[in-house]
């Protein structure tokens, strides 16, 4: 074999050509110098020649392959940027075609033994089974009881989805729903459940969750997942705020929400995922609702990502202000 074919040469002449189509720019400082050398030439090249020609050709493939993994990365976060938006602007047009009411069935995150998140009798518990554990580490677990959970109910939130620990819908080993098995059920190839659907009914094989009602007496608390919003540092430093109550409920917008019900007005028409969590955790997006009992109201605060990353934060991916 020839010297010129080793390299992917057929020819001198395709040599030449590949050279002449060089930008000098694009080539490292130390070898423009051998490109300027080695394009002027007319005759045969030598080994050495062809040599500097393939580390030529290798420094520029390199960098167009760090370009390319960059312009991957910043897509994928300009995409679930999009994606923020969209759930953020399909929520409120949701709600104003729906005489003021927000979308229900959203994801609890969380689960528990009975069919209930009301009571002191049926306390949920959220783990890091199925959530990132950014996204765990970014919430606590709290309750909301009287007045402040029912501004939750009348802005239309009247129903969450929970994972039922006693549920296999595989019907078989590898994996059930309990905390210590979820995993498994995710991961094995032989039923449809994954950590898309991973709040969908049981009973259609492909999830571990059921609905709930939020029904309220006046004792009753209603167990939720909340984002922290620095309302205790507030309320410490001016003394006049004590008794402001904003919660920030946390709610994954799952693919049995009504916002995805052809039947309901302003529904979207698809659930987006969120790809940057691994596969068997939960990779739906979460919406924030702000329950203000200042002003006695119900309001959509935020989008945050299935790594509990805020709309902020993907855009420091995309801008290279921020690392994923």
């Amino acid at each position: 074999m020839s010297v010129l074919k080793y390299f992917g040469f057929q020819s001198e002449k395709q040599v030449v050509e590949t050279l002449a189509s060089i930008q000098p720019e694009r080539v490292p400082s130390r070898l423009r110098g051998k490109l300027a050398q080695v394009k002027q030439k007319q005759g045969g090249f030598t080994l050495l020649e062809l040599l500097v020609v393939v580390a030529i050709i290798a420094a520029i493939a390199g960098t167009s392959t760090i370009l390319l993994r960059d312009t991957d990365r910043q897509a994928a976060a300009a995409a679930h940027v999009a994606m923020m938006d969209e759930l953020m602007k399909g929520i409120e047009t949701y709600k104003k075609l729906n005489a003021e009411s927000f979308p229900t069935r959203f994801d609890s995150l969380m689960r528990n033994a009975t069919d209930t998140l009301v009571g002191a009798a049926s306390v949920g518990t959220v783990d890091t089974d199925v959530l990132n554990q950014d996204l765990f580490d970014s919430m606590v677990q709290g309750q909301i009881t009287g007045a402040p959970a029912q501004l939750l109910i009348d802005a239309g939130i009247t129903q969450v989805r929970i994972i039922n620990n006693a549920a296999d819908p595989n019907g078989a080993a590898p994996g059930d729903c309990s905390a210590a098995e979820i995993k498994n059920l995710i991961n094995h190839k032989g039923n449809n459940v994954t950590a898309s659907t991973i709040f969908r009914d049981a009973a259609a094989a492909n999830g571990c969750g059921y609905a709930t009602n939020y029904v309220l007496n006046s004792a009753d608390t209603m167990e939720v997942m909340t984002w922290p919003t620095g309302e205790a540092r507030r309320v410490n430093a001016d003394p006049a705020l004590v008794g402001v109550s904003q919660t920030l409920v946390a709610l994954g917008v799952g693919p049995d929400t009504t916002l995805f019900d052809p039947s309901r007005r302003g529904a979207m028409t698809t659930t987006p995922v969120y790809r940057h969590v691994a596969a068997d955790e939960y990779n739906r997006f979460i919406a924030l609702f702000n329950v203000d009992s200042r002003v006695g109201e119900v309001r959509l605060q935020a989008i945050v990502d299935g790594a509990g990353d805020t709309k902020d934060e993907e855009l420091g991916e995309w801008d290279n202000t921020r690392p994923t």
